[in-house]
């Protein structure tokens, strides 16, 4: 009878020390790129603020509730409708006449990035309907920021919209 003892086995792959470190900095190498590239997708996809300069902004908090209890009192509303490649806003006072002669500048926000933001100019279409042109929007979710400029007071709309 022959003893066989592990001095006696034919030899194989053994692992050395090198062959654990070599596997480790693989190992950390895959999880390294993997959280590069989410980080870098996250990043281009939402930059983490939802206001540009809001520090500033919540210094001027009293100016915009001042400003907002204005608006109040002037009594007017706004009906929004994302028409094909249009923003209508009809602009209506107290006693739901037109509002006229307004210089309307709007913007609409995408909620997941300012990269897909569209600038917008309105036109008075009709006594109290401004219209803006908008090109090449996709499909789902945005914020519309309006802003009016009348000689009694500002007048500032935000509403959501949805695009089907």
């Amino acid at each position: 009878m022959t003893d066989l003892s592990a001095t006696d086995a034919a030899p194989g792959f053994r692992i050395t020390g090198w062959h654990v470190l070599a596997g480790m900095i693989m190992f950390f190498s895959v999880i390294i790129a993997v959280n590069t590239v989410f980080i870098t997708l996250a990043m281009r996809s939402f930059p983490g603020e939802d206001q540009r300069r809001s520090y500033v902004q919540g210094l001027e908090y009293n100016d915009i509730i001042a400003q907002r209890r204005a608006q109040a009192e002037l009594g007017w509303t706004a009906a929004v409708n994302l028409a094909e490649d249009r923003v209508l806003v009809r602009v209506t006072d107290a006693e739901d006449a037109p509002v006229m002669g307004l210089t309307l500048d709007g913007v609409l926000r995408h909620p997941a990035s300012t990269d897909l933001d569209h600038v917008l100019v309105f036109t008075e279409a009709r006594p109290g309907v401004y219209s803006a042109p908008v090109e090449d929007l996709p499909l789902g979710s945005w914020t519309l920021h309006a802003e009016a400029v009348d000689a009694d007071a500002p007048f500032v709309l935000e509403r959501e919209l949805w695009r089907r």
